[in-house]
């Protein structure tokens, strides 16, 4: 298997043209290449592409981290199982596809406004500071664990019933995306709480 991947990833790198290139990775994400180049030895590729921003980003994969590449419209996929235990590919390209629905379309904005509330909320609960802290850091390992539910999945994608490998693929990228909104409000409802308190006290001060 190793052998057919690098004579599949020799003939990619022959290819000279880039601009319709968009690479998949098994997180999820998916991203438009300007250039790459494939190191077959070392089973990594370079890569770089344009940020959001109009800056030229480059960085890497290793092969165990992407799925497919499309040039010109033609999806070949590099994925392979080696492992016992190992997604199969078809098992694979639905929980790929499913983290992919979730990056662009999955918005828990309710994540960060509860997580506002609890960071700031709780630096007023008359406890002591040490005390306080612990209820927002609590709060945040705990929303690790919370996904999207299944109904909400299936109302939404119609590929996604019975389709139980898509299902887990947009609950485990919906997961990290409630998660990291949970921190962001969280540590902003906690400075938000100390600029309150701080503006108070200039006010009380004059």
């Amino acid at each position: 298997m190793k052998k057919l991947l690098i004579i599949i990833l020799a003939f990619f790198s022959s290819i000279g043209v880039f601009s319709q290139v968009r690479l998949s990775l098994l997180d999820g994400s998916q991203i438009n290449l300007e250039s790459y180049v494939f190191h077959n030895e070392e089973y990594y590729m370079d890569y770089s592409f344009l940020k959001d921003n109009g800056k030229m980003k480059n960085t890497y994969a290793y092969y165990n981290d992407i799925f497919s590449i499309n040039i010109n419209g033609v999806d070949s996929i590099i994925y392979m199982p080696v492992e016992e235990g190992e997604f199969e590919i078809y098992d694979m390209q639905q929980v790929v596809y499913g983290r992919q629905y979730a990056q662009s379309d999955y918005n828990p904005w309710w994540a960060y406004v509860t997580g506002m509330v609890v960071g700031c909320g709780s630096m007023f609960i008359p406890m002591d500071a040490t005390t306080r802290l612990v209820i927002p850091i609590a709060y945040t390992l705990g929303m690790a664990f919370v996904k999207p539910g299944e109904s909400y999945i299936v109302k939404r994608y119609d590929d996604a019933n019975n389709n139980d490998m898509l299902i887990y693929g947009y609950k485990n990228a919906g997961r990290k995306k409630i998660f990291k909104n949970t921190v962001i409000g969280t540590i902003g409802g906690v400075f938000l709480a100390g600029a309150i308190v701080g503006t108070l006290s200039i006010i009380d001060g004059d």
